[in-house]
């Protein structure tokens, strides 16, 4: 679904209230910590992944290690499976410096596409969203070839803004909805 600025250095998140986890039918959704880098490396690196959510982000291990261990917010979070435990993706609400509003994020690793998971998290971060940022705008910039996070969006509720004119997200759908 939507994705963080590009950058060179990670850029503070607003401080919210404290957060453990959120449940959802075949997930958890977590802080991510800096045990995580490793995986987090390997979704932000992942060419084939990342193709249509802004590009590999070129940073190593080391960075996601530091980054993870100073964030406490909920623009870098972790899904895990409840079946099995294990990390299957990564998601966020990115506001303060990274957006106005409070962009929502979900990258999935590919053998769990299409079986409904990015609209049930997507879900789940609209509803923490709504009780943590109330009155922001819900966002999200969608490449256009991305079918999937089109249709997470819409069925979210979210319409399309407009298409992005500049930068990195040139030719992107941007796509709004009130928390």
């Amino acid at each position: 679904m939507g994705v963080p600025a590009r950058g060179g250095s990670a850029l503070p998140h607003q401080m919210v209230k404290a957060f453990h986890s959120v449940t959802t039918a075949k997930t958890r959704i977590r802080m991510a910590t800096a045990a995580d880098a490793a995986f987090v490396t390997a979704i932000e690196n992942d060419v084939e992944l990342k193709r249509l959510l802004g590009g590999p982000s070129g940073k190593l291990e080391e960075f996601y290690r530091k980054f993870l261990s100073d964030t406490k917010d909920l623009g870098f979070l972790v899904v895990e499976s409840l079946t099995t435990g294990i990390p299957i993706g990564v998601c966020g609400l990115l506001t303060g410096s990274h957006s106005d509003d409070c962009e929502i994020r979900v990258i999935l690793m590919k053998d769990y596409w299409r079986q409904g998971l990015g609209t049930e998290i997507a879900s789940a971060l609209k509803a923490r969203a709504a009780e943590v940022y109330a009155g922001k705008r819900l966002t999200a910039k969608i490449h256009p070839e991305n079918t999937g996070s089109l249709k997470i969006a819409r069925a979210l509720g979210m319409t399309e803004d407009s298409t992005i004119v500049h930068g990195p997200y040139d030719g992107w759908i941007h796509f709004g909805s009130l928390t």
